[in-house]
């Protein structure tokens, strides 16, 4: 169960002036990359020239840089090797306290904050600024690559270990003699060339998801340049005042039947949704879910919703967005609000969502989803408006949604 104290439970625009500067319209630096998506600081810092310098001159980290990786390479059972690609509590603090003592207002990591953190509000559950703003988001990626790392070397049990548990068995030869010393072998070699501080832990996310097939937060990334290029070119088009709704958002069903491509479920909730847009309710369909049900699934929800609309229902392509990352129905909202809220959707209207009766029943319920969010989130990513009937209600996207969830790497 993910700690609820990473965030502040159903208040997110913090009453202090720095979280006043979050910008909607935010472009998030890298953001098809596992870093840009997990563990945004820390993938600012690798990305910035100026700030990979700054940090250069910390002895302390650079000492760090080195250690780390020469542990590494020197394990040789699968207890060192876990622990090599980990932060050790130890490292952890030292590296706070260094970064927090290379913070100043005009130098790089001063610009990182100013011009990306508060904007971007992937932190805005945190109320201190400044140098000790760095020591809690810093805490945070930490804290949250060790955590993938737990999960997907050292058979932690995630989230929802049904669908997202690690997929080899760790007290298997194979596991222990082949496949995790080939990853050990496989970062200190990617590392080698240009060692940091934070990169051994960052590098064994890279190679442990990708090794389980857990990197489906790319999928499809970059999504303006894929799959929603005509759809967000068209948003900058779009009079939403011709329109009663903003657009409507279809929750995903996965299917039973691993070589179904869609479920009942899907094709019934696309269809109605289609029928609400030839209605002229919303300029846009946004389609949410992807690779989950059943386990490894090759199937996405979202990709294949979009694919029966437009060759069923003609729907055009440039009038789908997709959301191809949500795996449960508290992101299939956060993740849409994210994408309304970044790419200009009039935050003051409502859209419409559309489900199975039983699932409208919990969004619409002042308990049942809002408490699960709470529960799961730390937040809750929409706020209710009126049910239109048994399968529609009203919601309006909340920009809570950008906070990064760092217990959820295959969907932060």
């Amino acid at each position: 169960m993910k700690k609820i104290c990473f965030f502040v439970l159903g208040v997110c625009l913090l009453a202090f002036p720095a979280q006043a500067q979050i910008q909607r319209d935010y472009k998030i630096v890298a953001p098809h990359t596992i870093e840009g998506k997990n563990y945004y600081f820390t993938s600012l810092l690798q990305h910035f020239a100026d700030a990979d310098s700054l940090i250069r001159t910390s002895s302390a980290l650079m000492q760090m840089a080195q250690d780390k990786q020469q542990r590494l390479e020197k394990a040789n059972t699968t207890e060192a090797r876990v622990a090599a690609m980990k932060f050790s509590e130890e490292e952890m603090a030292k590296a706070a306290d260094a970064l927090a003592g290379l913070y100043k207002p005009d130098n790089a990591l001063g610009r990182i904050l100013s011009r990306h953190i508060i904007p971007s509000g992937c932190y805005q559950q945190y109320k201190e600024t400044g140098a000790d703003l760095v020591r809690k988001i810093w805490r945070q990626d930490a804290e949250g690559m060790n955590y993938a790392i737990d999960v997907y070397a050292a058979a932690r049990k995630p989230n929802y270990p049904a669908i997202d548990s690690i997929g080899f068995d760790v007290r298997s030869r194979r596991f222990v003699h082949e496949i995790l010393p080939a990853c050990q072998q496989n970062i200190v070699c990617w590392n080698s060339a240009s060692p940091a501080f934070y990169s051994v832990p960052l590098k064994a996310v890279r190679v442990l998801l990708d090794v389980n097939d857990r990197s489906q937060a790319l999928d499809y990334e970059p999504l303006g340049e894929t799959e929603n290029k005509k759809a967000y070119a068209q948003i900058k088009l779009t009079d939403w005042d011709a329109y009663p709704y903003t657009a409507i958002l279809v929750l995903g069903a996965g299917p039973e039947d691993p070589r179904e491509a869609i479920s009942p479920e899907g094709r019934l909730r696309s269809a109605y949704a289609a029928m609400l847009y030839r209605q002229h309710q919303a300029p846009f369909i946004i389609l949410s879910g992807g690779r989950v049900h059943p386990y490894h699934t090759p199937y996405n929800e979202a990709r294949e919703m979009k694919r029966y609309l437009m060759e069923v229902w003609q729907v055009p392509e440039s009038a789908i967005i997709m959301e191809p990352h949500a795996r449960h129905t508290t992101t299939n909202y956060r993740n849409a609000a994210r994408i309304m809220l970044r790419c200009g959707f009039p935050a003051d209207r409502y859209a419409l969502s559309t489900s199975s009766e039983s699932h409208i029943n919990d969004v619409a319920s002042e308990t049942s989803l809002p408490q699960r969010c709470l529960r799961e989130l730390g937040f809750v990513p929409y706020r209710a408006g009126k049910r239109l009937s048994a399968r529609v209600i009203e919601f309006v996207p909340l920009p809570e949604s950008f906070i990064i969830d760092p217990t959820e790497p295959i969907d932060p």
